[in-house]
């Protein structure tokens, strides 16, 4: 919830400062661009070290730029410059977080309890992703940006006291340390020949460069579009998030009935469609509507496509192969770049839609080329 709340924060003033829709996206670049650089490495961390450790350091540790953004708002002094450089950091330091996390599920959990344990993760991510948003919109109004940010801080501080009450059933992996560039090599020689865990990873990564950030864009679509504000900025922020759930219990449910590639395929189609049509709606409750199935897309994808990599592969891959697969939040820096410049050339609206548009072309060619023969092969009970 903390992160939601700050993320509205953070995007509304960036946007007050700068009044560009470019510059939020030099803002998605600085934000996710670490995750890109330094995800691979993050992965090798995740494969050679106590994975809950790491975890609680990175929560600490991030906490650190957060409360240096407060001081410099609340003091007054607060420019563009320092949100990016401040963004940046952030990045750098949580760029293991997302492997570690997701990595640690197969620690917990028995793999034939994998696909709802992922979901109920999700499910409690995406909650938090419903409420944060909504509240953060009301908290820009009440306690102000600076506000937003300390309540992000402390929510960090919690959330790694919180990870120092988990125990580890499983024994520390004995594992020798290796050379750094031969396990990061490892990690891609093994996704080159899992035709399944390459294309979701390449799909991901479209998703991410065409389609991934355009939350990030709709205070443009709030202030100049929909004319809402920023409690209907926090409504818009929070319906993605609301879909999300719903999908996931659907997959909770019965996801296990339909075959993994042919949802892989769905969810990569419908998202980027109903985002198109999400930039063509001038009512906000459709708007709410289409950005509520476009979120339903985007996490039964990602939900789909982690099961699957957790259950393939071996553990003592299973950090790597995931920091790559996450290293999609980080492609994401490309994806404010491309979407801000198409939002500044032809409008918020139209550059939106045509982004879209070269995402569900690549898309539908991507799994049709490279997942066609794995389509026929996989029985439905198969990842």
């Amino acid at each position: 919830m903390g992160h939601f709340i700050q993320e509205v924060a953070l995007y509304w003033i960036a946007y007050e400062i700068s009044g560009s829709a470019l510059a939020l996206g030099i803002l998605g670049l600085c934000e996710a661009s670490p995750r890109l650089v330094f995800g691979v490495l993050g992965g090798v961390l995740v494969d050679r070290y106590d994975r809950r450790r790491l975890l609680i350091l990175i929560q600490f540790s991030s906490a650190i730029p957060i409360f240096v953004f407060v001081a410099l708002y609340l003091t007054g002094v607060l420019e563009f410059w320092h949100i990016l450089v401040l963004e940046i950091v952030s990045g750098v330091v949580r760029s293991a977080n997302p492997s570690a996390s997701q990595s640690l599920l197969r620690d917990l959990v028995p793999v034939d309890e994998l696909l709802n344990a992922v979901a109920l993760f999700t499910i409690g991510f995406n909650f938090a992703r419903v409420i944060g948003p909504s509240v953060g919109g009301i908290l820009i109004l009440w306690i102000g940006v600076g506000g937003c940010f300390l309540l992000y801080g402390v929510s960090l501080v919690l959330s790694g006291l919180g990870m120092l009450f988990i125990r580890l059933s499983q024994k520390e992996s004995d594992k020798r340390e290796q050379n750094l560039l031969r396990e990061v090599k490892e990690g891609f020689q093994y996704i080159w020949h899992a035709p399944v865990i390459l294309g979701s990873i390449v799909a991901a990564y479209t998703l991410s460069v065409f389609v991934g950030t355009y939350q990030r864009f709709l205070p443009v679509f709030a202030k100049e579009v929909l004319n809402v504000g920023p409690k209907g900025l926090g409504i818009l922020m929070a319906a993605p998030g609301l879909g999300a759930i719903v999908s996931l219990m659907f997959l909770a449910t019965a996801g296990a009935k339909w075959k993994k590639v042919t949802l892989l395929w769905v969810t990569t189609t419908f998202t980027p469609l109903f985002l198109i049509l999400f930039c063509w709606s001038r009512s906000l409750f459709l708007s709410v509507s289409l950005l509520a199935l476009v979120g339903a897309g985007q996490i039964a994808f990602r939900t789909i496509s982690r099961v699957i990599i957790q259950i393939e592969v071996p553990h003592g891959l299973l950090g790597r192969v995931m920091s790559v697969f996450v290293m999609d939040q980080g492609v994401r820096s490309v994806g404010s770049l491309v979407i801000g410049i198409f939002a500044t050339l032809f409008g918020a609206a139209l550059g939106l839609a045509l982004t879209s548009v070269v995402s569900l072309t690549l898309t539908s060619l991507l799994f049709y080329r490279l997942l066609g023969s794995s389509r026929k092969d996989l029985s439905p009970s198969d990842p």
